[in-house]
């Protein structure tokens, strides 16, 4: 019988403290591409990723179309005003994944909503040890759904296991938990700030950060 347990981590504000810093290099990218007015209040989106929001806030405002060339040059303005400030880890999170890479019931594979090269920044930064091939970002994909969805067949076919017995979504942000739900898999969530519309949304398990979390518990 198959035991494998695959885990789907976000990363800003699940794995790794950089949400402030990260909204703060997007407002700047964006005004570097020539944007002058943009809604800011990036969770009232329909996709709450890097690609859909900038998309949307750049051809609103200067009504050019947002290329793949546009994608590219965000995504190095983005890198420029993150580079230099100190990415901190959720306590707990590096020994965390370490914990469940030596734990041969559980996999795990990263989705989240920033782009590639952020994303891949943040997890370098607190000493996540990865493979590119379990790691998805908005680039190419605008849909939380899909980009966790993909995450999962990629993680699938890096591990050589065509099902999973049960996968689980950690995150922090309620579209986090409509994404699993939409889905119609588990989810987990962490963080004080969002813990109270989390719960009000029907999330069954929650820690405040990840030294507590403990899904070997949860799912033995």
């Amino acid at each position: 019988m198959n035991k494998s347990k695959l885990i789907v981590f976000d990363i800003d504000g699940t794995l790794t403290d950089s949400v402030t810093i990260h909204q703060t290099a997007f407002i700047q990218a964006l005004r570097q591409m020539g944007v002058q007015e943009m809604d800011t209040h990036f969770k009232d989106y329909k996709h709450h990723t890097d690609s859909y929001i900038a998309k949307t806030i750049y051809e609103n405002d200067t009504h050019l179309i947002f290329s793949e060339v546009e994608l590219n040059q965000f995504e190095s303005y983005l890198m420029e005003g993150m580079a230099s400030i100190p990415i901190q880890e959720i306590p707990g999170a590096r020994k965390l994944i370490h914990d469940l890479e030596i734990h041969s019931e559980y996999h795990v594979c990263y989705a989240t909503g920033s782009l590639w090269q952020a994303a891949k920044y943040k997890l370098d930064s607190i000493g996540i040890s990865y493979s590119d091939a379990v790691l998805v970002a908005s680039n190419n994909l605008q849909g939380r759904a899909d980009i966790v969805r993909q995450a999962i067949q990629k993680a699938s076919e890096f591990y050589g296991i065509q099902a999973f017995e049960s996968i689980i979504s950690v995150g922090d942000g309620l579209w986090d938990l409509k994404t699993a739900k939409q889905l119609d898999i588990e989810f987990i969530g962490i963080g004080k700030k969002h813990k109270k519309i989390l719960s009000e949304h029907g999330m069954k398990h929650h820690y405040d950060d990840l030294t507590t979390f403990n899904i070997f518990q949860l799912y033995s």
